[in-house]
């Protein structure tokens, strides 16, 4: 009997013991501070370019607990743990985490938070068309958070019609269509581009024939209105670069040169309009864009065809016809209506009730202008009575595209020199910032 009952007491013993050690353990790991266990990141990117982590927390028993996130002067609301998880927005850098636990105890970790991605990318040149034999470079501007390593693919959907090289170089090689794909760390951008032989690649040359009359079908007419217009949409249309695409795009890659015509009337006088002037959009070609014109003088005559002249100036001879084409303050006209701007039918001198002269800021040309830094292609240049724009800028040389008797032309003067003739031979220049939507894609040189 005495040795069953010091049995029942040693087991009794034992069991107070292992209650005892069982309170002790529960109540060190009940007290135990959480701990992170990992950090996730949403997919995508809010407003601010921050990104939400989300911090897994481990648990020591059901009390709740708060996560606070310090980065510098910013410290985050008390965030209570919800699914063993809390969330805060973050930017790549090292934060304090804070976590209240136990009623009031803290326990502070140091964490660095990476959210460094790519949010897209936007490509310089993203042509519709292309010009056969053009070689061009795509050019791409991502939008990065932070810093990243990316590795860009290029490719063509028909070698043959385009080829594109690891660079992002394209070249145009026999007329068609080519879908071209770009990616970039799991982002891509496909469309399409059409190499067309009824443009040349960008070439400045003032010894281009005539524009035959007549010479484009319906069709062709249509492209290359519709290639015009991706110039004026790819530019931005309204803005400067807008302006400075359409006066390279009639010069530089349209293959026949449009002549001078001295104007027998403008929308903004007498209502005459596509006689020295066309303003309209698109390119004046064709017998149905001559259907377009409601009043005429002796018209109606697309570029190219024949036209009566009234004026006694150079090679022209009054009562004469020659080959209809835009005078220089029409040229300008034209210019800034294919771009997106409605400044009117305007002319070019001083003495007209409303002309160039007034629709921006009226600076002397000087050398010490032309090195400022204020101006810029897009603006106007000009003496009185004639008007002009810069195409395209270096840090010596500035082209200037005009309409005179030889017809519509983009010039090189090197303005680095004070006795260039640049500087004698255009009176002054006209600041259009203020007609412009701001810059757009501008390129200052093709």
């Amino acid at each position: 009997m005495s040795m069953r009952k010091d049995r029942n007491i040693t087991i009794i013993l034992i069991v107070l013991l292992l209650t005892t050690i069982g309170l002790l353990v529960n109540n060190y790991f009940n007290n135990l501070p959480p701990t992170i266990k990992s950090i996730t990141y949403a997919d995508s990117y809010n407003e601010d370019r921050s990104r939400k982590a989300t911090l897994k927390i481990k648990k020591r028993n059901s009390k709740p607990v708060y996560c606070v996130f310090k980065y510098g002067d910013e410290v985050s609301k008390k965030i209570k743990v919800k699914n063993n998880k809390c969330s805060y927005n973050v930017v790549t850098d090292a934060y304090k985490v804070e976590l209240e636990y136990n009623n009031g105890k803290t326990i502070t970790y140091d964490e660095e938070f990476n959210i460094d991605g790519l949010l897209g990318f936007k490509l310089v040149n993203k042509k519709k068309y292309m010009a056969l034999n053009e070689t061009f470079n795509l050019g791409i501007n991502l939008d990065t958070v932070g810093y990243m390593d990316y590795l860009v693919k290029y490719s063509s959907s028909n070698e043959d019609i385009i080829s594109v090289d690891n660079y992002g170089n394209l070249t145009g090689k026999q007329v068609g269509t080519s879908t071209i794909t770009v990616t970039t760390n799991n982002i891509t951008e496909k469309w399409d581009i059409k190499v067309s032989d009824l443009i040349r690649p960008a070439t400045l040359n003032n010894k281009k024939k005539t524009v035959p009359c007549n010479k484009y079908s319906n069709e062709q007419i249509a492209e290359l209105d519709d290639i015009l217009a991706s110039r004026v949409e790819i530019a931005g249309e309204g803005t400067r670069a807008a302006a400075v695409e359409v006066s390279r795009f009639l010069t530089l890659e349209f293959p026949y040169k449009i002549p001078y015509f001295y104007e027998n009337g403008r929308i903004s006088t007498n209502g005459v309009d596509g006689e020295g002037r066309y303003y309209r959009k698109g390119l004046y070609l064709g017998v149905e864009k001559q259907k377009q014109i409601e009043k005429v003088m002796v018209g109606p005559s697309s570029w190219g065809c024949p036209l009566t002249n009234f004026e006694d100036d150079g090679y022209m001879i009054p009562n004469a016809k020659y080959p209809n084409g835009l005078d220089c303050s029409g040229y300008i006209s034209w210019i800034l209506k294919q771009a997106g701007l409605d400044i009117g039918d305007i002319g070019a001198g001083f003495s007209s009730r409303y002309n160039y002269t007034q629709v921006g800021e009226l600076n002397r040309n000087s050398y010490e202008l032309l090195h400022s830094g204020k101006v810029k292609p897009g603006d106007l240049i000009g003496w009185d009575g004639h008007i002009a724009m810069i195409g395209g800028m270096t840090d010596t040389k500035i082209y200037v595209t005009e309409s005179l008797l030889p017809g519509v032309i983009m010039d090189e003067y090197d303005y680095s020199n004070p006795r260039s003739k640049f500087y004698s031979r255009y009176d002054h220049i006209i600041d259009m910032s203020g007609q412009y939507k701001g810059d757009g894609n501008l390129r200052y040189m093709w």
